[in-house]
Formats: structure tokens, sequence, C-alpha cells
């Protein structure tokens, strides 16, 4: 689980722990694993361990070359430093998420360093420690004095001398001239070590998120995130030691305790939050009467499964597959035990759908007494009442609409489902498809003398004389209907989608395909795309990139698990997803390792989409380009690959002079389209 710890300290020239003098090239050696000379006294400090830390000193471009050797670095704090009592370099300790891989660790740290501290003018001493597997930790030392353009040191703060108003300097009780010391950097300021402190939860956050990984942490504390439980304290390595060693450690016990006393906060949470839902279900909740709730449990018992709305649906859809899938098989005393059992189990589901009905209809007449119950289907009334138990309020005009998109849409994607194996071929191979099926029919047509003039006579002649061949025909038929069914199915859904997402995009103007590549693009980049956002679309990061690219490339069988597992989102099934996925590579090309390189051309969306026949052309074409340029790439290790890519061409050209002229014509033209939206209404509006 990842953990928030960002602790701060300034160090100063005398320990606050023993009194004594202390030198920051000590500190520095200690957190390094170096070995470092102070020049002051020629003293050598080294502390060995076991696991090397990761080090790197980050400065502002101002600074001066010397700063990035870390012995020089704090020999010159060291000197410039020169009071007894000197404040020589504010420190920070920080857990580093166990979620993310070495490489992300470092390059979080890096990146949190440069903005939060070297951007504002300090030099950043960074180690990174890994003695305990479990808490990976950075350490920090920042200097305290700026830098001047020129490269040498500057000040930490002037004096402002207090003057009265006459403009004369007015004296402390020493008689000395009183003044003011004004910092000349914010970097002692509260409010920034704030901002430090939310930066590191933003920064962490987001390269969590960035990983698929579904876990976040705050800079807030609990008391302030309004969690009862008490804090854990930062154990610390050596803490963790002691405890492995049979020593008692105060930290480690400390954290014990507090983890006792919070697992009974959690119990009591988990009490009041069952209450808080019970009386939640009190106010909306569904009521069944006695005779219905016992119908349902006969039901269940019958068909041997939980009875609920989703898994009545997911049942009709396996009776209707499996009606369909012996419907042509020879009639026997198997098939008529199929069939009985079949009608059998559909009765029953018609029952519990009227028991859902009648329920769902009681609520909403209780509840929404002004719209018209009679106008809504099942599922909008199903809908309907599961929102508002789930948002324990009354539904809004604007959320009753809603629900009738979503349900109109989900019904569409079953049906297009039903009728299809695989969406994405679809649309690119449909027209190609209907050509050739409508092409074979009237090739036998012709071969068995169906003439269009005395239609019925020659097609009873035809089926007499040759069975088979017309019972082809009739496949044929069937076929292209279900297929013109199918696509009327999915142009209804794909114009849907993009008037939600695109609503200046006139879905008329767009063919199948195009609509396809649309929705697909936004699916792929997880945001509608824009004629501006197009230059910077971006999905993974390189690192992903060349994960993924190896696991599609290697020949394992468990490779494509594994980038089901680590990249859930991923349409493996998609051309389209692939092709942008390897334009996407094409881009960062330069970025990438060379042997990742000479394996992106294996990747190829183009053999995903069927048979030769039906191959899409503009797949092949976006394929063939991409392949081009990885080959000259290889060839003349160009370092200028295109920047924009292939693909982002095809999607400019899609948005690009298809849209509306203006927001106004788009609001003309919307009005006069006078959508239907107000069916449920019966009486005034709520």
């Amino acid at each position: 689980m990842a953990i928030y710890h960002f602790s701060g300290q300034i160090m100063s020239r005398i320990s606050k722990q023993t009194g004594k003098p202390k030198s920051p090239l000590a500190a520095a050696a200690y957190r390094s694993g170096e070995k470092l000379v102070d020049e002051v006294d020629n003293k050598a400090f080294f502390y060995k361990r076991e696991i090397a830390p990761v080090t790197k000193i980050l400065a502002p471009s101002h600074a001066p070359e010397w700063v990035y050797n870390r012995e020089n670095l704090w020999n010159g704090v060291n000197k410039i430093e020169k009071n007894y009592n000197a404040q020589f370099a504010r420190e920070f300790n920080v857990a580093l998420p166990i979620e993310l891989s070495i490489d992300q660790q470092e390059k979080l740290t890096y990146e949190f360093c440069k903005e939060a501290f070297v951007d504002r003018g300090m030099v950043a001493d960074i180690a990174i420690h890994r003695d305990d597997e479990e808490n990976p930790h950075f350490h920090v030392m920042l200097t305290v004095r700026p830098f001047n353009e020129d490269g040498s040191w500057g000040i930490k703060a002037r004096r402002e001398y207090k003057l009265d108003e006459q403009g004369n300097h007015i004296l402390d009780k020493n008689g000395k001239k009183a003044f003011y010391k004004v910092e000349t950097t914010d970097w002692n300021n509260k409010e920034v070590f704030k901002s430090w402190r939310k930066l590191w939860a933003e920064k962490t956050n987001q390269y969590l998120k960035e990983n698929n990984i579904n876990e976040t942490i705050s800079h807030l504390s609990n008391e302030d995130r309004g969690i009862e439980q008490m804090p854990t304290i930062h154990e610390g390595y050596v803490a963790r030691q002691m405890e492995k060693n049979g020593q008692r450690s105060d930290r480690v016990s400390f954290n014990k305790e507090v983890k006792k006393y919070n697992q009974v906060v959690s119990d009591m949470q988990k009490y009041k939050a069952k209450k808080e839902q019970l009386n939640y279900q009190n106010k909306f909740a569904r009521k069944f009467s006695p005779l219905e709730k016992k119908h349902l449990s006969d039901i269940a018992k019958q068909l041997k499964m939980f009875v609920n709305v989703e898994s009545i649906n997911e049942r009709k859809q396996q009776l209707a597959e499996w009606k369909k899938s012996i419907q042509f098989t020879k009639n026997n005393e198997s098939k008529l035990k199929q069939l009985t059992r079949i009608e059998k189990e559909e009765n029953l589901i018609f029952d519990a759908e009227e028991i859902f009905d009648s329920e769902s209809t009681r609520f909403i007449v209780q509840n929404y007494p002004t719209w018209d119950v009679n106008s809504l289907s099942l599922d909008e009334k199903i809908m309907i009442v599961e929102k508002t138990i789930e948002n324990n309020s009354l539904l809004t005009d604007d959320e009753l609409d809603q629900v009738e998109e979503e349900v109109y849409s989900d019904n569409l994607m079953k049906d297009i489902n039903g009728l299809l194996n695989n969406r994405y071929v679809f649309a690119l191979t449909i027209n190609q498809r209907l050509e050739n099926l409508i092409s074979e029919r009237a090739e036998l047509e012709k071969e068995l003398g169906i003439s269009s003039t005395s239609f019925e006579s020659t097609l009873k002649r035809a089926a007499l004389k040759h069975p088979e061949k017309f019972k082809l025909l009739k496949n044929i038929i069937t076929n292209t209907g279900e297929l013109f069914k199918a696509r009327d199915l999915l142009n209804e859904f794909y114009n849907l989608e993009i008037n939600k997402l695109y609503p200046l995009v006139d879905v008329e103007k767009l063919t199948l395909d195009e609509k396809e590549i649309l929705i697909v693009g936004t699916e792929y980049y997880e945001k509608p795309v824009t004629l501006d956002s197009i230059p910077t679309l971006k999905r993974y990061t390189v690192e992903e990139q060349s994960s993924i690219i190896t696991l599609l490339t290697d020949e394992d069988s468990l490779s494509i698990e594994n980038i089901n597992k680590l990249y859930p989102n991923f349409q493996l099934e998609n051309p389209r997803y692939l092709m942008l996925f390897k334009d996407e590579c094409l881009r960062n090309i330069d970025k990438l390792p060379s042997h990742i390189v000479h394996k992106m051309k294996d990747i190829n969306p183009y053999l995903l989409v069927g048979d030769p026949i039906s191959k899409s052309n503009i797949v092949e074409d976006m394929n063939t380009k991409m392949d081009g340029e990885i080959d000259d790439y290889t060839s003349n290790h160009s370092q200028s690959v295109l920047p924009f890519g292939v693909t982002n061409g095809l999607l400019q050209g899609i948005l690009e002079e298809r849209s509306f002229t203006s927001k106004k014509q788009f609001e003309d033209d919307l009005k006069s389209k006078s959508k239907k939206k107000n069916i449920h209404r019966s009486g005034p509006s709520l």
C-alpha cells in the first residue's frame, strides 16, 4: 500500500542532539555512501552501506560547475557558512511508493526535486536508499543560500533599518540601530513548505495513475481528511532492524498500539456505514410484496441461480443463443427435450420480468407522480429505480433524459454484439463483404435462372431442381440482410456516441469507417480528440511502449495474458487501436532502445482484419507507411522522425472541414431537429 511520509529538518553546524560541532561533509557522506573529506580539518568521512545508494546532484542553470562534485559542493558550503551555529543545509526524508518500479521511483524523485527545489534556485543533493525493500526512500540535502547569476554565492538575508517619522534611525535597547531581517528567498516560508508536501502527493498520485495503480496518497492529516484513525509514525531502517534482532524499538511498539486502536475505529466505522446504508435504503428501497418475494424465490430455485435484473438478462441471451444453435439440427428426442427446457426457462424469466416491472412501476408512480410510466420500457424503469436508490434522491429532468439515452445505447450495443463477433473488423470490411455477397447472389441467381420479371415462379423451379444451390442462395440472402441490419445498428450506435463526444461534428458527413476511427481514437487516447490536441496526443510512456512491444512480439503464449494483466484497457483484437499504438511508438522512435525499434515492424494490425478479400486498404496503407518510416530510421539513423505520426493526419482529416461552421449554426440545426425528450411526462414539471 502506498504511504505518505515527507519529513524535513534544518541542519546546523551545532548538533541539537549532542551539542557538538557537525560537518556538512559527514551528513552528505552518510546519505550518499561516498567517502568525503572536510577541507577544514582534513577529516575523512565514510559510512559503508550494503546496498549502495543511488545519488544525483541537480542544480539551477546559473550555478557553477563545481557544485556537481559532492565534496566540492559541501566544502563550499562549509566555507561560506562561517558562524559557529550557522545553518548549512535543509534536508527532506521522503518515502517512495513500493508499487512503482525502480526506474519509475527514480524518475519521480528527480522530477519532484527539480520542480520543488532546483527551479527555486537550490542545489539538490539526492540519495535514494533501498537498504530495506519495504521502505525505499530518498534523502535530499539542499543549499540554504542562493547563487547569484554570475555563479557566486548570494546572501540569505539583508537588513532593513527601522526609521522614525523624520527618517532617523531607531535604536534598540543596546543603543544599536534597530533593523528588520528580510530574507532574500521564500524557502523558509511555512506556506512554501506546505506546497512542497502537496506537490509530492500530486506527483506521486500522477505516477501511480499513469502506471495503472489504483492507489493514492495524501499530504493532509487524518484529521483534515475527516479520518478518525490515528496516524502511525515513520519507523525507519534502524528501528526495524532492532525489532528483527529481538530488541525493543519505541517507534515500532508505538505503531503496533496505534494499529490496534485503528482496528477498533475501523470496526466502528464499518458499523456506522452499515447503519447509514440501512437508513439510506429505508428512504428509497425496492418494495416487493410478500407474494412477489415468494414467486422470485421459487423462480430462483427452478433456474438454479440468483435472480436479479442483470442475471435474468444474461440468461435470456444464453437461451437465445442456445435456441439458435439447435434450430437447424435434426428433430429428435434430445432436441425436443432441449426446446422444452428452453421454453420453460423463458416462461420463468418472463414471470420474473413481470414482477420487476410491477415493482418498478409502483416505485415510479409513488416517487415520480407526474411521469408517464406507461411510456417507459422495462429497462428504463429499472434504471430509474436503481439510480434513484443509488443517489438517494429524485432524478432531475436531465438525468431522466440521460437514462433514456443510456438504455437505448446499451440495448443497441447488445443487438450489435448479437450480430457481430468483432465490431472493429466489421467496420473495416462491411462494404467489401456486402459487395461480395451481392455479387455472389447475382451470379447464383443467373446460374439458377431466377428472373426478376417472374421472380416467384423461377424461384420455386430453382428450389425443386437445385436444392443444394438454392439452400446456398437462401444463406446468402439471410447473411446479406443481417449485414445490412448490423451496419445500420452500428451506424446508429456510432452516431449516438459521436453526438455525445463531438457535438459540433456532422455525423451525416462521415463514413462508417471514419466514425470507427473517431470512436477508437477517443477510446485509445481516453478523451475526445480536437484539432488543437492532435500534435500532443499521447497514451503510453516510452517505458510502457517498450514493454508492450516486447509482449506483442514475444512468441511465449503467456505474453498476451500478461498484456491483459498489465494493460487491461489495451484492445488486442482491435486493428485500429493497434495501428494508433504503433504510430505513437513511431513518434517516439528516437527514444526507444534499438532492439525494440527492430521489433516494431513485427506488429501488424493488418493481420487482424481477416481474409485477404476483405482486408482494409486504410489499415494496410497506414501499416505500410509506418514500416517505411521505421526502415528509413534504422537505415539512416535519422533523429528527425515524423513529429505528428501517420495516423494523426487521418484524425485531422476527419475533424477538419467536417464541423459546423459556427456554434450558432450548430445551435440552430439542433433546434430544427426538435429532439424528442419529454415523452415520459404526463403533467407539469416537477
